[in-house]
């Protein structure tokens, strides 16, 4: 049984010391950071991230974290979808020895579930983001309902992916569920 919970004094050194499976580091923020970052957004009265552990039973499993954004006229989703506001899943992370065992899956059907029940207003669709050579994302993003957008930009400089430019090495490719 998956489940989202509050990050906690109890839990905070656990989710710390999750790490991802070897290879996989450049595809995700280190767990602190995406903590750090929370922090900065609470202490600068922005809305405050949605960042929940994950759990398997009673066991730390993974990290999510998610956020509320008002789309502007000019934004990709909007031009593309008529977005006027997304969920965006910024960071999404199983440790390495709980991959394999269909936790991913689980624990993104609960963080889409869990959007959909609107937390920081109503919105138009959940999107996020994966790099363009992690193949494990893409199949996890496409089993749960996300469709690939067309955007892809490239992952050091944001600007439309180019693959002729040989110092661009990483694309990332955007995926959005309506909702």
């Amino acid at each position: 049984m998956i489940e989202l919970r509050k990050i906690t004094k109890d839990n905070l050194r656990k989710v710390l010391y999750l790490k991802v499976a070897s290879g996989q580091e450049g595809y995700v923020d280190s767990n602190i950071y995406r903590l750090a970052w929370a922090y900065v957004k609470v202490t600068n009265n922005e809305k405050p991230p949605l960042v929940f552990s994950i759990y398997h039973h009673d066991k730390v499993v993974g990290l999510v974290d998610m956020g509320f954004f008002e789309l502007s006229e000019t934004s990709f989703l909007f031009e593309e979808f008529s977005d006027n506001a997304s969920y965006g899943i910024n960071h999404f992370m199983i440790d390495h020895k709980y991959q394999g065992k269909g936790f991913g899956k689980q624990a993104m059907q609960k963080a889409i579930e869990f959007l959909r029940s609107f937390p920081q207003g109503k919105a138009d669709s959940i999107y996020i983001s994966y790099w363009k050579t992690n193949e494990a994302a893409r199949g996890l993003y496409a089993s749960v309902g996300f469709v690939e957008t067309g955007e892809i930009w490239d992952g050091q400089t944001g600007e439309s992916w180019d693959p002729e430019r040989e110092d661009i090495e990483r694309a990332e490719v955007s995926v959005r569920l309506g909702l």
